[in-house]
């Protein structure tokens, strides 16, 4: 009898190992000879020849990586004269990418593979039936052992499937290999649920974790930023204690007795709270749930100094002569017909909207920020333009004015808001045609979609920056010239993926 059960003991006993040893891919400990993964030591210093653009892209699953693709693809189109009678494509001119969930599979690939992007993107990511093979995983008895480790979840176990079948097992230090400006500086967006605070795969960041990015795969990145509560478990990094840099002046100086900006004690708050003794590791979920469109790190930058990647400071120092945002936004618009009914919705439809209702609305008010920010700085930089030219008008010399001059004429008023500014936002509610509009709106939360959805979901985007009144008169500002293109969304590939609608 015992000799019979031996094996079954055997094979009890050896995936009770297996469990046990299951673990986490550890974040390394800070190096010092590593430079890091920072804005400064991936690009070049920026030039005022040339706009500074920055793209963000929302959350979404396969839905925002399609979203995002056909924006990529329609930068790369866009052409215009610079100064110097050069042709650019505006692709080039793309300095960082800040990416959520879905977009940053997106914005990842692009920064790892820019040669091969639009070649092997979508049979890479958009076709791949990622969620399926994700499903697969949890169902291989292999996996069930190891899930069992308190150490090992399913999240650890979709960064493994991204990092073999997606990235190549590239980490962020191949990223500081590649030529310094031939890629954009990539920030993957998740959320630190101890803090419930923005949380960003930079090493500005993992300095406060006393860690070093440059060892971290660039797949636990978009793993972390496309964490989806409740399907995955919270992705686990650890903090550690020693050879951690000092804090950034900034915390010092937001936690000194007397500051009232409250957004800036909060951010220096979560900050410092990485050094407290008592935490020992950060867990991660879904970006979306401190900022689904990947504009809150973009904003800071472009409005304080606080930043580790501060635009203000490349304002300052005059090498920004142009910015503009691009917002590519695959927010969704679901149907409810619950008010139709005396019954009360169940609990997925409950954990949907206590899921998705404060993420709209953050999305909706990061939006409103940097939307009023960019308007603000051109309505102060054409007030001081016109005070100068009535000062000018009102002490004109006596020959131009025939009588007598008023008075010596002052010296101008220094206007230091020289940089022009330019905010665009990409959205389905643009769409003009209702029942293409519907259609786009209702498209599933998922990492799985048919070839025809996702080609339908790149014209989409592409058509879009062509019709964006806003896009058009940046690209105006740009290039007096510059003319867009038409582009038309085919009724035979509506029909194909709308048909239902």
């Amino acid at each position: 009898m015992f000799m019979r059960t031996l094996p079954l003991k055997l094979f009890l006993f050896a995936a009770l190992c297996c469990a046990g040893c299951a673990h986490y891919h550890d974040n390394p400990p800070a190096s010092s000879s590593q430079p890091g993964y920072r804005y400064d030591t991936v690009r070049l210093p920026p030039s005022k020849e040339k706009p500074f653009v920055v793209l963000a892209f929302s959350g979404g699953g396969t839905r925002a990586a399609a979203f995002s693709f056909g924006l990529m693809e329609e930068l790369q189109r866009v052409t215009y004269t610079a100064p110097d009678a050069s042709k650019r494509s505006l692709l080039q001119d793309v300095e960082i990418v800040s990416s959520v969930s879905g977009g940053s599979f997106t914005s990842a690939y692009y920064a790892l593979f820019p040669d091969t992007f639009f070649t092997d993107f979508p049979k890479e990511v958009l076709t791949r039936n990622i969620q399926g093979a994700l499903v697969w995983r949890m169902f291989n008895p292999y996996n069930w052992w190891r899930l069992a480790s308190p150490d090992f979840s399913r999240i650890d176990m979709a960064e493994e499937y991204y990092d073999h079948a997606i990235f190549k097992g590239m980490s962020f230090g191949a990223l500081l290999q590649r030529p310094r400006g031939s890629s954009p500086f990539l920030v993957l967006n998740a959320t630190d649920i101890g803090i419930t605070h923005r949380f960003e795969f930079t090493q500005d960041q993992f300095d406060l974790l006393c860690s070093d990015l440059s060892g971290v795969s660039v797949s636990r990145g978009v793993a972390a930023s496309s964490n989806f509560p409740v399907a995955f478990a919270p992705l686990t990094l650890n903090i550690y204690k020693d050879g951690c840099v000092p804090l950034p002046l900034w915390v010092e100086e937001a936690l000194k007795p007397g500051n009232r900006d409250k957004r800036r004690i909060a951010d220096a708050t979560a900050a410092h709270s990485y050094r407290e003794p008592d935490r020992r590791y950060a867990h991660l979920l879904d970006g979306g749930l401190s900022d689904n469109l990947g504009l809150r790190g973009p904003f800071t930058a472009v409005t304080t100094l606080d930043s580790a990647w501060s635009l203000v400071k490349q304002i300052n120092r005059e090498r920004i002569g142009r910015i503009i945002f691009i917002s590519a936004n695959a927010k969704t618009t679901k149907k409810r017909s619950w008010d139709a009914k005396s019954s009360p919705p169940g609990v997925g439809a409950v954990l949907d909207v206590v899921m998705n209702g404060p993420m709209d609305d953050v999305s909706f008010d990061s939006l409103e920020s940097t939307d009023g920010h960019f308007n603000q700085m051109k309505q102060l930089g054409r007030t001081i333009d016109s005070c100068n030219a009535r000062l000018k008008q009102a002490f004109r010399p006596a020959d131009e004015q025939g009588g007598t001059a008023r008075g010596p004429e002052p010296e101008p008023i220094p206007n230091p808001l020289t940089t022009d500014y330019g905010f665009v936002e990409l959205t389905f509610d643009d769409i003009p045609d209702p029942h293409l509009r519907r259609c786009l709106q209702e498209l599933p939360t998922n990492f799985s979609l048919p070839e025809p959805t996702t080609r339908l979901l790149r014209v989409s985007a592409q058509y879009l920056l062509m019709n964006s009144e806003r896009f058009q008169e940046v690209m105006k500002r740009v290039d007096a010239k510059w003319q867009p293109h038409q582009v038309t969304i085919d009724q035979a590939l509506i029909n194909e993926v709308c048909g239902k609608y």
